[in-house]
């Protein structure tokens, strides 16, 4: 099993207040209700790497801007992707989220799908208060793509014909989407040039797309402790992935995995017999060499972006997401 690095120390980005943007978090959502507000804490005791915010500080720090603007941006940017785990949580009846209770399991459905759409409308309000239309539409258009995405992974529960194409169309609207939205709404706060943002918005696709698929082998190659979540869960939950969707692929392991895919339900043994099948089939290595492709497409959008600092740091961005594997 592959080990999960969670340090943050490992990330030597252009500094980013991570502590500022907790805080801010904390105070925005605070709504003098005891027990929302004890939901909340919860909520944000495990933050993560909170890798999107930190695209939105230094796509911004490229040109001079208003703190207090990238601040609520890189705030409302975080609260938009806490609420669409919370809400995936809820569809997935998922227990765990980073190694601890989700929030549906801790307090209930109900409670969770109210959160996250609190989170939400406090994302929508924060984004408001700046009068940035332009921020506000590309991120309006983030949310109604990222929902598009959600419905799309449920109407493909264990379909086995799933397409590569198929896939990244899902992978774009649950994931992809953000991370380019981060990089934009943070370039067009410091009102950078067309050909910048573009470049940007790029930049954040590709990785997106690299993060996702990173994130699909490590469900079946990490232990499940260091994961936060039982070992091959999307597989359960019928979400055929990158990995899954190149076996499928070949003659020899194909008609295995459809039969077995086909019942629905997968015992603990065929869980192992499936993840040595990807890697027998090299379908985990095929899969991190489109990993690494898309790394490479964000790189040279990079070229684009004035050298300094700010580019440095998003280069290591991109280096550091391949070397999580």
């Amino acid at each position: 099993m592959v080990p999960i690095r969670n340090d943050t120390e490992t990330l030597r980005l252009y500094p980013f207040p991570q502590e500022l943007i907790i805080s801010r978090m904390a105070e925005v959502l605070q709504c003098h209700n005891h027990e929302i507000d004890q939901i909340i804490r919860y909520q944000l005791e495990s933050t993560g790497k909170m890798m999107r915010p930190r695209l939105v500080f230094l796509t911004a720090s490229l040109a001079q801007h208003d703190p207090a603007v990238v601040r609520d941006v890189a705030v409302a940017v975080e609260l938009i992707h806490i609420a669409s785990l919370v809400h995936d949580d809820i569809i997935d009846r998922a227990m765990l989220r980073r190694g601890r209770e989700s929030l549906n399991h801790r307090f209930g459905n109900h409670a969770s799908v109210l959160t996250g759409d609190y989170f939400f409308a406090t994302a929508f309000h924060l984004i408001n208060r700046h009068g940035r239309q332009d921020i506000m539409e590309n991120i309006t258009e983030t949310i109604r793509i990222m929902c598009a995405g959600e419905i799309q992974q449920l109407s493909m529960t264990f379909n086995v014909n799933v397409t590569e194409e198929e896939y990244y169309q899902k992978t774009y609207g649950k994931t992809a989407c953000l991370f380019s939205s981060a990089c934009k709404v943070g370039a067009l706060a410091s009102q950078l040039p067309e050909e910048v943002v573009c470049a940007l918005e790029s930049y954040g696709l590709n990785l997106g797309y690299a993060y996702q698929i990173i994130d699909d082998v490590l469900d079946f190659v990490s232990d499940s402790s260091l994961l936060g979540k039982p070992a091959a869960s999307d597989l359960l939950e019928g979400n055929l992935t990158l990995p899954v969707i190149y076996a499928l692929q070949q003659e020899k392991y194909g008609p295995w995995i459809k039969t077995v895919l086909s019942k629905r339900r997968l015992t603990s043994r065929q869980v192992e017999r499936m993840i040595k099948v990807l890697i027998e089939s090299k379908a985990i290595e095929q899969s991190l060499k489109s990993a690494e492709q898309h790394i490479a497409r964000a790189r040279t959008s990079l070229q684009h972006v004035p050298p300094g600092p700010v580019r440095m740091e998003l280069e290591n961005i991109a280096v550091y997401m391949m070397s999580e594997y």
